[in-house]
């Protein structure tokens, strides 16, 4: 059989290692929230900077070909002249792929390098909606009549009588090197964490797959925040179904969106090294408190297992005084449960006297009690009067409303009851919707006065039901010698002919 001590070290240990294993799991779990949070703040930020970088160099670079158009339109009739201008603008922006002059008409003029489309009409999109639009514009990415798929940024051409003559555009090669390759290229990391760029409809302008440029990504729920034009941070999965943390942010003046993402597995790769020092800087006091463990349960211990080794001993051995710590105080503690003990059986008792006269509906006395009270105030010699009421068509209110409303009417009867009972009188529930009252020393008069002041408030208060309540009433005095069934025999006819009086009355009792 296991000993007490086993018993105490045994709760001891198995509570220590429920703190060690609630502390560990809600390190982890806060350390894991912690995690990811700065891994998505991360990404939002540098999501940010890296879009601040590629709206200063658009920036920058419709400011180059704000600089040069007034050049370009003095020479807008001669080719040669527009084509050194471009070339010039092309060493010297160094962020164009290549730079056009295209008319009114939609007609290349000169273009750097010679790629061969001058003379032509160009039919493009993003040429049309320059046409159209006559204003500086970024263009969705598109297939150019040279196969490229590129992004055009176009400033518009005036003449000084503030004729429109055409447009200078500059195109960025997507899937060649260009200023977003060199800005965003150096962003790949070891763990996988990545950056890619999307258009205003979720076409991919960078990704570090080049392969993947041109496709359509608006699934991805980040893709969708930055075609509402949002900024901030998710956790997702993304096109190719792996989870990431990412940062997004909207860029304004081009309308596309960068998002730098890291995967999740990665961003949490730090939780199980931060987990493992938790526990090795926990393990010493582990063992602190294993060893003192040990040590408090043998000293509890100690004192009843003397004990228990002395009952076990025979008589001559037991001549031994027993050597128990004195602030143990067992026999005190034993007598002091005896005792505690004993009152709770009493109040047990008391309570189940309680319950035995008491009607656990109304909480009045029931007709047990009745019979018990009858007998006292014969004992004592108290001259009484009883009042037996009843409900007027208390069977309609369970019939119409249902027994919970009509339980609730016998407790709302009850109360008022209550309330005009005091002293030594008592209100009792003799069954379904019958009352008794004793109304000890109170003659037949006093006791009709107090009837009809039930039956007016009964008759004046707001019921549970809604409805008006009424209660027909016999009242009496009890005479000497009667039982007390006589009694209520007798003031039970005063009842019955204050119901056939057509109810909500009160009738004397005749003698």
């Amino acid at each position: 059989m296991r000993t007490l001590r086993f018993w105490i070290l045994s709760l001891i240990c198995f509570t220590m290692l429920g703190i060690v294993f609630s502390t560990l799991t809600s390190s982890y779990f806060v350390t894991k929230k912690i995690l990811i949070e700065n891994s998505l703040e991360q990404n939002r930020v540098y999501s940010m900077k890296l879009a601040q970088m590629t709206e200063e160099v658009f920036s920058s670079l419709q400011n180059n070909l704000e600089a040069r158009k007034s050049d370009v339109v003095k020479n807008i009739e001669n080719p040669n002249t527009v084509t050194n201008i471009l070339e010039q603008l092309n060493i010297s922006g160094k962020n164009f792929n290549s730079l056009s002059v295209i008319d009114h008409q939609g007609i290349a003029i000169a273009t750097a390098p010679n790629i061969g489309l001058v003379g032509n009409k160009i039919n493009s999109n993003a040429v049309k909606e320059g046409l159209i639009k006559k204003e500086p514009f970024i263009s969705k990415p598109y297939y150019a009549q040279t196969g490229r798929l590129l992004i055009l940024i176009s400033t518009p051409l005036f003449n000084g009588s503030n004729e429109y003559v055409g447009m200078l555009n500059g195109t960025i090669y997507l899937e060649e090197e260009s200023f977003i390759h060199h800005i965003l290229a150096d962003h790949y990391s070891k763990d996988g964490s990545y950056v890619y760029v999307v258009d205003r409809d979720g076409t991919l302008i960078y990704h570090p797959d080049k392969t993947r440029i041109g496709e359509s990504v608006e699934s991805n729920p980040v893709v969708q925040k930055l075609i509402e034009e949002k900024s901030g941070a998710l956790q997702i999965d993304n096109s190719l179904g792996s989870n990431f943390l990412a940062g997004y942010t909207y860029i304004e003046k081009s309308r596309w969106g960068v998002v730098s993402q890291t995967p999740f597995k990665s961003a949490l790769k730090p939780l199980s090294g931060i987990m493992l020092t938790i526990f090795t800087f926990s393990l010493p006091f582990i063992l602190i408190f294993i060893v003192a463990a040990f040590y408090v349960s043998t000293k509890l211990s100690s004192p009843l297992r003397k004990l228990a080794i002395y009952t076990l001993r025979g008589r001559d051995e037991q001549e031994e005084s027993l050597d128990i710590p004195t602030w143990y105080f067992e026999a005190k503690q034993l007598t002091e449960t005896i005792e505690n003990y004993r009152k709770r059986q009493e109040e047990t008792v008391d309570n189940m006297k309680t319950i035995s006269v008491t009607d656990p509906l109304t909480g009045l006395k029931n007709r047990r009690y009745a019979d018990i009270l009858f007998d006292k105030f014969l004992d004592q010699k108290v001259k009484f009067s009883l009042l037996i009421l009843d409900i007027d068509h208390f069977k309609k209110v369970n019939d119409q409303f249902g027994h919970i409303a009509g339980d609730e009417v016998l407790k709302f009867i009850s109360k008022i009851l209550k309330d005009f009972c005091v002293e030594q009188e008592e209100c009792i529930r003799l069954g379904g919707e019958e009352f008794l009252i004793f109304l000890p020393e109170k003659e037949i008069q006093e006791a009709y006065i107090l009837g009809e002041r039930i039956r007016m408030t009964v008759e004046d208060s707001v019921s549970p039901i809604h409805k008006r309540l009424t209660i027909s009433l016999g009242v009496g005095e009890y005479k000497c010698g009667e039982t007390l069934t006589q009694s209520m025999q007798r003031i039970d006819i005063a009842l019955y002919e204050a119901k056939s009086n057509g109810r909500n009355n009160i009738v004397i009792a005749k003698s």
